[in-house]
């Protein structure tokens, strides 16, 4: 959850701006724009960017975990 937010927020916030500077009125249009923009590039380069970035302290000891679940199988 950190990691998504430490992509989403930089994001939220240019994109807030953008829509101030080009005045998109009303609020309800806003919403729609900002949505449509920020949930595709949050889902298709935000977190597959953040999780390769992050991956070495995200997945940290997963793998570790499946070589003790096979060791002890045969005893």
């Amino acid at each position: 959850m950190l990691v998504k937010w430490l992509g989403l927020y930089p994001l939220l916030v240019a994109v807030s701006y953008l829509m101030k500077w080009i005045s998109v009125e009303p609020l309800w249009f806003k919403l729609i724009c900002t949505t449509a923009i920020l949930v595709p590039l949050l889902n298709y380069v935000i977190t597959p960017l953040m999780d390769s970035l992050f991956s070495e302290w995200l997945y940290k000891g997963i793998d570790e975990e499946e070589q003790h679940k096979s060791i002890n199988i045969g005893s």
